[in-house]
């Protein structure tokens, strides 16, 4: 178990190959974080997390996770 990103409720990872981590979270539901946005992002605010997952989950095909990238902030 770790914390979500977003929210930091505990949350289960998911194995993600590539450039990825995947989260489980009851609150987000399941989504991707690009580790570049992990690195450089995790002190954007609440809001701005939030915003990101909305803007990923737009891209996504729907048979996919969305996936925060840098272009999400």
């Amino acid at each position: 178990m770790t914390s979500c990103p977003i929210c930091d409720a505990e949350c289960a990872t998911v194995e993600i190959t590539g450039d990825a981590e995947g989260y489980d979270c009851a609150r987000h539901g399941k989504f991707k974080v690009s580790r570049t946005v992990l690195a450089v992002e995790a002190s954007k605010t609440r809001g701005e997390w939030d915003a990101a997952l909305e803007r990923a989950k737009g891209r996504a095909s729907p048979d996919e996770w969305p996936c925060i990238t840098t272009h999400d902030f």
